[in-house]
């Protein structure tokens, strides 16, 4: 009888997949909210390091 085999977080390849890990997805959304659907040239410089820190603890 062959069992089910669980998938775990290593074996998933996140190149090929249309969905990234949850950490990394959540960072992502914090970056587009602090982008506010602005374009690149209305960002000022001294935002960028703000917008670009990931994983803010």
């Amino acid at each position: 009888m062959v069992k089910n085999k669980k998938k775990f977080i290593s074996d998933i390849d996140f190149n090929k997949s249309s969905k990234g890990c949850t950490p990394c997805y959540l960072e992502c959304k914090k970056i587009d909210k602090r982008i506010n659907d602005r374009k690149i040239s209305e960002i000022k410089t001294r935002e960028v390091p703000h917008i670009l820190k990931v994983f803010d603890f």
